[in-house]
């Protein structure tokens, strides 16, 4: 049985589904399932959207654990959370280290184009 639901875009994104609500019991699960979608779509930018039910730490724990898993894999992470509470926490924790956490699917989508988008340089 999947604890996260997710799917994957036409444009190759993995969208996969938190519970904002997220208990310390469900959040080895969760990593674990994050884990193996992330091997199994190698290099898919991911978005990880969280319900708008109040951000347990759990939930907290699994956004930054995702981070360092997609950081590390080379993968664009961003963070759909509707409610500006959330945002805010997820920020406090995670610091400004370049996670994207956006209001909505299509300006989080948009962060995930941008941080897939190689830069170019000068010769």
């Amino acid at each position: 049985m999947s604890v996260l639901p997710f799917n994957v875009t036409e444009s190759g994104v993995l969208i996969i589904r938190v519970r904002a609500d997220l208990d310390i019991a469900g959040r080895a699960a969760a990593a674990w399932e994050i884990d193996g979608y992330l091997a199994a779509h190698r290099s898919a930018p991911v978005m990880l959207e969280l319900s708008d039910a109040p951000l347990s730490t759990a939930a907290v724990s699994t956004v930054v654990r995702t981070q360092r898993m997609c950081r590390s894999a080379g993968t664009p992470l961003a963070v759909l959370a509707a409610t500006a509470e959330t945002r805010r926490a997820l920020k406090a924790h995670t610091g400004a280290e370049g996670l994207a956490v956006e209001p909505t699917l299509s300006l989080a989508a948009a962060a995930l184009s941008a941080a897939s988008t190689p830069v170019a340089t000068a010769a």
